[in-house]
């Protein structure tokens, strides 16, 4: 079966009327690790309420803590209970796979567990089908042993690859696009191997899954402080892989490594070191340039950060950096 990555290439342009549009939403996942009952879905619903009330249009719901895969199983009677606190949502949805640092979950690079990986991604994607979820993110996998070798990383590529085209066949059925993520240099990610630090190799990925279904997540600040760790080009390199970009996630830091990576996140927060996630324009990302970039397939712009209550703030902030992409 041949597969052709989308070419449409229709610049981003406003409307007559001189509006911005709007295509950006907010991560909400406030419960991660913590188990759910049937009120923590009601209020989930409110917050989803309250954000489309004051302007976003999408809402990224996260895998982990929904607590609705088990033993990599779909729980149905708690997927009925979510979608009926889903009911009627006013804004649009994406599902964010489920996935911890340690890259035991949803890691498809990982060969000796693929298949069972495979089972939990495929839950997350009947999920992603169940509430209406436009986009499942799955971050680019990480090799399961440390400091393994260049065969090694190529092996779990190729796996990653023909397991992501399954995937996407199924996502096709479902209406729903596979974007694979860039990664942040945590330790976990430097001492496992992953492609997935520079954007490059991930573009080179998804171009190599060659499939309509499957496209390329780039988190902006995970990619700022790659970009300073490996010293590359930052901005050069989010104009080099704007094309395939399906799916943003926005957020600030200081493209600074922590000295201590198991420091309490307040400490590095103190310190403005590591994946940060802050609201945007709190750091020194130039958000501004990359947003200026055009982006041909008109991704939605989740905005990923800590700190939710200033969510009015950073749809403000992004809307005025949005205005200078339609002004230039």
């Amino acid at each position: 079966m041949s597969h052709q990555l989308s070419t449409d290439t229709t610049p981003f342009s406003a409307p007559s009327d001189g509006e911005v549009p709007i295509k950006i939403g907010l991560t909400v996942n406030p419960w991660a690790g913590k188990q759910l009952l049937k009120s923590d879905f009601e209020e989930m619903r409110c917050y989803l309420d309250e954000v489309a009330a004051a302007g976003f249009d999408y809402a990224e719901l996260g895998g982990c803590g929904l607590g609705v895969v088990i033993g990599g199983k779909v729980q149905r009677a708690r997927v009925e209970e979510l979608r009926d606190a889903l009911a009627d949502c006013p804004l649009r949805l994406t599902l964010h796979s489920s996935w911890h640092s340690s890259g035991r979950t949803g890691n498809l690079l990982d060969t000796g567990s693929a298949a069972t990986q495979r089972q939990g991604l495929l839950a997350d994607l009947q999920i992603a089908g169940a509430i209406g979820a436009e986009v499942l993110v799955y971050h680019a996998g990480v090799l399961p042993n440390l400091y393994s070798d260049g065969d090694a990383l190529t092996t779990g590529m190729a796996t990653e690859r023909t397991m992501l085209r399954a995937l996407a066949d199924e996502a096709g059925t479902l209406g729903i696009m596979i974007a694979v993520e860039n990664r942040a240099p945590t330790s976990a990610v430097l001492t496992r191997r992953s492609y997935g630090m520079r954007l490059d190799l991930v573009a080179e990925q998804v171009q190599a899954i060659d499939h309509p279904q499957v496209s390329m997540c780039l988190d902006v600040g995970h990619a700022y402080l790659a970009a300073r760790y490996l010293r590359y080009d930052y901005l050069a390199a989010v104009q080099e892989v704007a094309p395939i970009v399906g799916h943003v996630h926005l957020h600030d830091n200081f493209g600074r490594m922590p000295r201590q990576p198991d420091a309490n996140p307040y400490e590095l927060e103190l310190l403005g070191e590591g994946d940060l996630h802050l609201p945007p324009g709190w750091g020194t990302i130039p958000l501004a340039d990359v947003l200026a970039t055009p982006f041909p397939r008109d991704p939605a712009i989740i905005i990923e950060m800590r700190h939710a209550r200033y969510y009015a703030e950073a749809l403000a902030t992004t809307r005025g950096l949005l205005e200078v992409r339609t002004r230039s």
